[in-house]
């Protein structure tokens, strides 16, 4: 009788396993991001002629993929993890400025200049994690705070400077409406950026025994560095991931201490 009371514990145990956590998690997936561009600065290069009075800031999006491996295991609850990314993302500065011409009539009349600079970057981007899992009972909830180094692979932007209001009138320069329009790769670029991040992720299992699970993230990022030499730019952002990942998760054993054998 004892014997089948102990059969029966143990069937009891081995029948339903609680997953305690994902050995390793690796994959990928895409990737968007809405950034924020804080700066100061009026020509992105003293060759390139621009009479704007100062770009401040501007917003823009971006897209992406990604490659993940979450296996390095600091702590019961704290790994390492790495992620690598290919990153376009673009802003739009515009700065309006206000000033005097001249109407038909010969007098002076209020008028308005916009500055127009359009920027576009191609990045591969270097991630480097520690992920904690504060909830003892949901381990595939994950808090994160890392850095990354960013290598720019291509920048280009295109500029305009042009008269919007009056409706009339036009650059002497030019006889146009427009002037300083100019385009081609961003001067100056700094070959690396450094960021730093935090932000949370969750895993969904999507087979029963959890070992293929989609991955949702959220990330926001602070620039630490300049994007051009020289010039005080810098871009911040938030980034939202979904991947699918292979993450066999871990079973306790069916006998706990002290189960007698």
């Amino acid at each position: 009788m004892s014997r089948h009371f102990r059969l029966c514990g143990l069937l009891f145990l081995t029948a339903a396993p609680v997953v305690t956590h994902a050995q390793y998690a690796v994959g990928g997936g895409v990737l968007a991001d809405l950034n924020a561009h804080r700066a100061n600065f009026r020509t992105i290069s003293p060759d390139i002629p621009n009479c704007c009075p100062g770009f401040e800031s501007a917003t823009g999006v971006g897209w992406g993929v990604f490659a993940t491996y979450d296996g390095l295991w600091l702590a019961p609850r704290l790994r390492l993890l790495i992620e690598l990314s290919y990153r376009r993302h673009e802003a739009t500065f515009l700065q309006r400025e206000p000033t005097t011409v001249s109407s038909p009539e010969g007098t002076a009349t209020a008028g308005m200049f916009e500055h127009e600079l359009r920027t576009r970057w191609h990045m591969l981007t270097a991630m480097l994690f520690l992920g904690y899992s504060p909830v003892e009972g949901l381990p595939q909830f994950q808090l994160r705070l890392g850095v990354a180094a960013g290598h720019t692979l291509e920048a280009t932007f295109w500029q305009q400077e042009r008269l919007v209001e009056p409706a009339y009138g036009y650059f002497l320069d030019t006889g146009t409406r427009t002037r300083n329009e100019y385009s081609g790769p961003l001067p100056g670029r700094a070959p690396v950026s450094l960021s730093l991040g935090a932000g949370v992720r969750y895993l969904l299992p999507l087979l029963p025994r959890g070992s293929l699970a989609l991955q949702p993230a959220l990330t926001g990022w602070l620039g630490l560095t300049r994007l051009l030499s020289g010039i005080p730019w810098r871009v911040h952002g938030v980034i939202f991931s979904l991947g699918i990942v292979y993450a066999p998760f871990e079973l306790p054993s069916p006998l706990q201490p002290g189960t007698p054998q």
